[in-house]
């Protein structure tokens, strides 16, 4: 019975992220195609629409409109309509959060210490955090560990989170990456990929206290 209990939970490990997996990707291609479909079907007769078009589509805009961006006319439009959308109330909030947070997933190299994965003290323990906003905070002339940064602290599940403001200094690299970091936390520890690097570092002594 331990053998065929073995087997089944085996099984059950390899098939559920699997079809987790491809659901989401079903999903997203479905919905995906037929969305973008019903955007260019005024454009083209209706015998060229065919499962997939929309997608094909999709990256067709993406590509020129990237090409596009990348050259100085290009890139004085987007300041323009940018600088545009951040003068309207709300509208620029959305904006500018959708714009961080396609920055923060598609573009790494830009985002120099935004999103890198830090370890935060809490007490005795350390919490796992994400830089949100670089050391901007406090006396221009100050020391860099002594400025503050802006550390999103996110709860297991992806259930919540919270925003704390510490010194650069109080803070340790963890080594992770982002998508790591994300992993772990959304895991609440338990994802079997975890990094060897990842672990906290020891807590300070207190005062009159030797270290263990």
């Amino acid at each position: 019975m331990k053998t065929i209990g073995r087997i089944l939970i085996q099984g059950v490990d390899v098939l559920l992220p699997l079809g987790v997996t491809l659901y989401a990707i079903y999903w997203l291609v479905f919905y995906g195609d037929r969305l973008l479909a019903d955007i260019v079907r005024p454009l083209v007769p209706d015998s060229y629409i065919w499962p997939g078009t929309g997608i094909l589509a999709g990256l067709l805009a993406m590509f020129i409109v990237g090409g596009f961006a990348i050259t100085k006319p290009g890139r004085w439009l987007l300041d323009r309509y940018e600088h545009f959308f951040v003068r309207i109330p709300l509208v620029k909030t959305v904006f500018r959060g959708t714009q961080d947070f396609t920055r923060f997933f598609l573009a790494p190299s830009e985002r120099g210490e935004f999103g890198q994965v830090v370890w935060v003290p809490f007490g005795d323990m350390h919490l796992i955090g994400f830089v949100t906003r670089g050391p901007v905070y406090g006396p221009a002339d100050a020391d860099g560990g002594d400025r503050t940064v802006a550390v999103y602290v996110s709860m297991s599940a992806g259930i919540g989170g919270f925003t704390v403001y510490l010194p650069r200094a109080k803070l340790e690299p963890t080594g992770l990456t982002v998508e790591e970091g994300m992993r772990l936390v959304l895991t609440a520890g338990v994802s079997m990929v975890e990094p060897p690097r990842a672990v906290p570092p020891k807590p300070e002594p207190q005062s009159g206290k030797p270290a263990t």
